[in-house]
């Protein structure tokens, strides 16, 4: 396996402090963007755990069957979340 270039290990980690900061500060404003708040911050979570698969698990090189179940694993985590908490706010 290829490891991740010193370069791109710093500009990954930086946009996933970015998105951290970034989605934490909405989480704790959720209230002025209503239950939208939630989803977009379940879909950061989402994009966050796929860069961290992606680039630091080395996930990208891995052969066809890894990269597909951990993909499936990812879009079908944050779809039933994100279904449920949507199921929630509408109760």
């Amino acid at each position: 396996m290829t490891h991740t270039t010193s370069r791109l290990a710093v500009v990954v980690w930086l946009f996933l402090v970015l998105a951290t900061l970034g989605s934490t500060w909405l989480a704790g404003h959720h209230s002025s963007a209503g239950e939208w708040a939630a989803v977009f911050v379940m879909l950061v979570a989402y994009v966050k755990a796929r860069a961290i698969m992606l680039y630091f698990m080395d996930l990208r090189v891995a052969n066809r069957a890894w990269r597909l179940s951990y993909e499936t694993w990812g879009i079908a985590s944050a779809a039933v979340i994100i279904g449920l908490w949507l199921q929630a706010a509408t109760v």
